[in-house]
């Protein structure tokens, strides 16, 4: 394991690395990122940039999928705004620089997409909900026909996998047992039919903070979606789930939160009635994943608060979840897409 500090690398020499490789003048200062180290760059001409700096030994194959599918994205988009790529003073997508300790690590320079995140933005109404499905599904849209091999692989946030959270449920006390095991079983006993739905490369991670919304007040409209690092080939479907899943935390009717979002995705990429059946679990099995992700984490991090905060959100949202009918939701999202509220 590469010791911590040394991966770090401080705001002024990001700055000399951007002049280096991009001949781009201008000031850093860091972001979060759970894998790369992000710093958001004001230029000194105006522009904005994101400067991501991977680890050593970071899997220059993964970070060519990344850099693929935004120009993808880019060029097939119809008008999505997604982050650029911007090339080195070489013409490379994707730089290198040694750093002070003989590490050989990759960069890649975005474009930054302005605005608010998601989860700053209060209150959050239909009309909001409804534009993050049109802007996910425009996305889901913009990726039809887009493929690489570092799509296909074995991911433990991807829904269609989430069953290896069975191995884990020693983790939870009686009541989380019981809601996680409710889940489980639903998502396998439909596990056959599921398998056969529409699948492509998805985004696969609108949570909050990966959604920009502007800077209107009044009216708010979901601008953007950022962070393709979660991408991967899957069932549609659960990229729709995935987006609802964390826009409707903190609602105390989440399934009328939801209905919004599958409208306005369906607007824009038009869901099947086959899909709508596996959604209430797809949605449940995101939430799953990322709770027994939570208490893992804990294990291996107990004093982290953070890893707390984001758990409560969805244990809460999985209660209430837990009370809807799942029959009463399939029809629900049926009636949102238009479709006969009941199949037959």
């Amino acid at each position: 394991m590469d010791n911590y500090s040394d991966l770090q690398l401080s705001p002024q020499q990001a700055e000399g690395i951007l002049l280096n490789l991009f001949d781009i003048q201008g000031s850093a200062r860091p972001l979060p990122g759970e894998i790369d180290l992000n710093f958001k760059v004001k230029a000194k001409d105006g522009g904005e940039y994101v400067l991501k700096i991977s680890r050593p030994g970071e899997d220059e194959s993964f970070l060519h999928f990344q850099q693929c599918i935004l120009e993808f994205a880019d060029q097939n988009g119809g008008g999505i705004i997604s982050p650029k790529v911007v090339k080195d003073r070489y013409e490379n997508p994707i730089s290198s620089f040694t750093d002070d300790f003989g590490n050989l690590r990759k960069v890649r320079l975005l474009t930054w997409v302005s605005g608010r995140l998601w989860s700053s933005v209060n209150p959050q109404s239909d009309g909001l909900r409804s534009s993050l499905g049109e802007q996910c599904g425009r996305l889901t849209s913009a990726l039809q026909g887009f493929d690489h091999r570092e799509a296909h692989r074995e991911f433990e946030w991807d829904v269609a996998r989430s069953l290896w959270t069975k191995d884990h449920r020693h983790l939870f006390p009686d009541e989380k047992l019981k809601i996680v095991s409710f889940f489980q079983e639903g998502f396998e006993r439909q596990f056959q039919s599921y398998g056969k739905l529409r699948k492509s490369v998805v985004h696969n991670d609108a949570n909050d903070n990966n959604v920009i919304v502007s800077s209107d007040l009044v009216s708010p409209k979901v601008k953007a979606v950022i962070d393709y690092g979660d991408a991967v080939y899957t069932q549609i479907i659960n990229d729709v789930a995935i987006a609802c899943a964390y826009a409707i935390m903190h609602h105390n009717d989440p399934l009328a939160a939801a209905q919004p979002i599958v409208r306005g995705y369906h607007a824009t990429f038009p869901l099947e009635a086959g899909e709508l059946e596996h959604l209430y679990h797809a949605m449940a099995m995101r939430l799953v994943v990322s709770v027994t992700k939570s208490a893992l984490n804990k294990m291996a991090e107990p004093g982290n608060e953070y890893l707390l905060i984001s758990e409560r959100s969805a244990w809460d949202l999985l209660r209430k979840w837990r009370n809807i009918d799942p029959d009463f939701a399939h029809f629900s999202f049926r009636q949102a897409c238009g479709f006969p509220a009941h199949p037959d």
